[in-house]
């Protein structure tokens, strides 16, 4: 309305002083390091590498399908997110966007992906179909999710709190780059470097997982404990 307003379409526009209600903030959804590995022991061998990636630097789906060989610099043990696969193929982000950014590998992960691209050309997407027959092609979200994502995570189990044998959480392929983030910061990895990590535009994106940080509720509690007379009840 704003627009039509600016065109000359309308003289006034009918939405002013009209607030919209807030949008509410959805809790991302994570994997405790032993879901992840259940889901990860369940995987075929040829999906390790890609969903040891997504758990380790947080790339979305599309950039670890749409990742190349020659983007991953093995000498400085990282690799760069480029390129990304989408519906219309392999697009690469703008040079200015915040996606196109860097990730720094662990030695095991880099281990793992080594043993991977070792058979790749240099500039070969990483990761594609295996298919007999068909392989070699981009990878489809919905394909991948219903024949290889699913499954692992359907027959996936795990202790929970109380000792008891249980299912992993049903979360889609997205969580793994939720977890990464979480992982990071329950250990102390400041938002900010998270939010270059995962390629965020908005830091109130990354905020969503200022509550774990280790120290998140250090202030509110200290408040509390130097309050010279705290409420009683009687036991």
């Amino acid at each position: 309305m704003r627009a039509a307003v600016d065109d000359d379409v309308i003289a006034v526009s009918p939405c002013r002083s009209i607030d919209l209600p807030p949008l509410a903030v959805k809790p991302p959804q994570w994997f405790t390091p032993d879901q992840a590995q259940s889901i990860l022991d369940g995987l075929a061998p040829a999906w390790w590498t890609m969903c040891l990636l997504g758990f380790y630097t947080g790339l979305r789906w599309g950039e670890l399908s749409g990742l190349h060989r020659h983007r991953i610099d093995t000498r400085r043990s990282r690799l760069f997110v480029v390129e990304v696969n989408t519906k219309s193929g392999i697009k690469e982000y703008p040079k200015s966007s915040k996606s196109r950014r860097e990730a720094p590998l662990p030695p095991h992960v880099l281990e793992a992906v080594e043993r991977h691209i070792h058979r790749v050309d240099r500039d070969r997407v990483v990761f594609t179909t295996i298919t007999k027959g068909r392989s070699g092609r981009l990878l489809a979200d919905s394909n991948w999710r219903r024949q290889t994502w699913w499954p692992a995570v359907e027959a996936a189990y795990h202790f929970g709190d109380d000792g008891e044998l249980q299912l992993v959480p049903h979360y889609p392929p997205h969580s793994m780059r939720h977890t990464c983030a979480s992982w990071l910061v329950q250990r102390g990895v400041s938002l900010y470097e998270v939010q270059h990590l995962l390629g965020h535009e908005s830091f109130q994106t990354t905020q969503r997982y200022a509550h774990l940080q280790p120290d998140a509720h250090k202030a509110v509690l200290g408040a509390w404990e130097r309050m010279e007379t705290p409420l009683t009840i009687v036991a």
